[in-house]
């Protein structure tokens, strides 16, 4: 899959709004940042929303499962 099609993904799936942070993340992470996802969707999680933070190089998906909420941080090292 080229980065353009994780890109699209990233921006449907997780709601990654901005299209170059989109492609940023794809670049960053490839498929990493999706395949968590859907992890934790299996797992009962959902995914509330989902940042990518440029200037640190991180994708930020915030997740809940009943009245728990997390922030899990992806940063390219």
């Amino acid at each position: 899959m080229d980065v353009f099609e994780l890109a699209r993904r990233y921006h449907d799936e997780l709601g990654v709004e901005e299209p170059s942070m989109a492609t940023m993340a794809a670049e960053f992470f490839d498929d990493l940042g999706l395949k968590m996802a859907e992890f934790l969707k299996g797992e009962g999680y959902a995914v509330i929303s989902t940042k990518f933070v440029d200037y640190d190089k991180s994708l930020v998906l915030d997740v809940t499962k009943g009245e728990k909420r997390f922030e899990i941080t992806l940063r390219k090292s």
